[in-house]
């Protein structure tokens, strides 16, 4: 075995055990003590966080972060992989986003030139857009971390009646039309409950007299089969549009094609579809950046709306007295 593979078999010893003397990994791996300590310096030197403890019950311990060993791709791999990662670049808000950039970085830095070129034509050749409409949502990884963790939650949740605090269990998180969610336990309200995570204010761990539920049962993908069927019909609102040919042509190229959106002969369309109340305002504005192009049937409370900002328009520019 030469030493690049004894280093790669190493890190995936050091990655199991993490914790461990000198003595022991030379036992392993047939070497003297101080060829291992060699070894574990160089890996220490490579970025693999070693801490060293002093005393009779001393050795190496594995800080937190761990280094996984390398893995080969082949081209096609390479670019599959980039692009994967080239995806979630119009996401406003990722868990662990500073993470997956430098991941990126150093996934490109690491191939070879001609992928690279390749790599580099493709990127103006193909692109994963979404609309761009996201929401800053800074507790993504704790949310991630509590739902695997099965850990409720003390949150201070902003909703239309103002500031109040919630003690949630996260099942998961997920992302729709620019936004967060994340479906998750109530113990005020004793049931499962969507929750928008840009309207989280503040965010901690909630007492011990909250028990953990066990959802190791239920998944993020059964809730969204069946919990997200059933409180998508308990509280959304009727939205109902009228597009002109341009209209129509505008909402594609935001939002792409619509099984709700009905195109007539003339080019014009109908769109009758639903939206969660807490969407509300963002559809109002979209709305009503299209003009004469787009009009709002239902809810009343967007139409109604609408009127009003074009009125508070109207005077701005002194076309209706006040």
């Amino acid at each position: 075995m030469n030493k690049t593979q004894r280093l790669i078999q190493l890190m995936m010893a050091v990655n199991e055990r993490m914790q461990f003397t000198t003595k022991e990994m030379a036992d392993e791996f047939g070497v003297s003590e101080r060829t291992m300590h060699r070894y574990l310096q160089e890996l220490s030197e490579l970025g693999m966080p070693l801490y060293t403890e002093f005393g009779p019950h001393g050795g190496f311990r594995l800080l937190k972060k761990r280094m996984l060993p390398p893995i080969l791709f082949s081209e096609q791999e390479a670019v599959a992989m980039f692009f994967a990662f080239q995806s979630l670049q119009f996401y406003g808000a990722l868990p662990f986003s500073a993470e997956s950039v430098t991941a990126l970085n150093k996934f490109y830095h690491y191939l070879p030139s001609d992928t690279k070129a390749r790599i580099n034509a493709l990127k103006d050749r193909v692109s994963f857009w979404t609309p761009s409409r996201t929401q800053s949502s800074p507790y993504l990884e704790q949310l991630l971390d509590a739902a695997i963790a099965e850990q409720p939650l003390l949150i201070t949740y902003t909703s239309k009646d103002g500031d109040k605090q919630r003690v949630l269990q996260p099942i998961g998180i997920y992302s729709s039309n620019g936004f967060w969610y994340f479906p998750s336990y109530c113990f005020q309200k004793e049931a499962i409950l969507l929750f928008r995570a840009d309207r989280i204010r503040d965010l901690e761990q909630a007492g011990a007299e909250y028990l953990p539920k066990d959802f190791q049962h239920y998944t993020l993908g059964d809730w969204l089969k069946t919990g997200h069927e059933a409180n998508k019909e308990a509280a959304t609102l009727p939205l109902k549009v009228r597009f002109s040919p341009e209209g129509v042509r505008a909402y594609e190229r935001s939002n792409g094609p619509d099984e709700h959106l009905e195109r007539r002969k003339d080019g014009s369309g109908y769109l009758a579809t639903q939206i969660h109340p807490s969407n509300l305002g963002y559809f109002s504005n979209y709305y009503l950046s299209l003009g004469k192009e787009a009009v709002v049937e239902e809810p009343p409370a967007m139409v109604q709306w609408i009127r009003e900002q074009i009125q508070a328009m109207q005077i701005a520019y002194g076309t209706v007295s006040q």
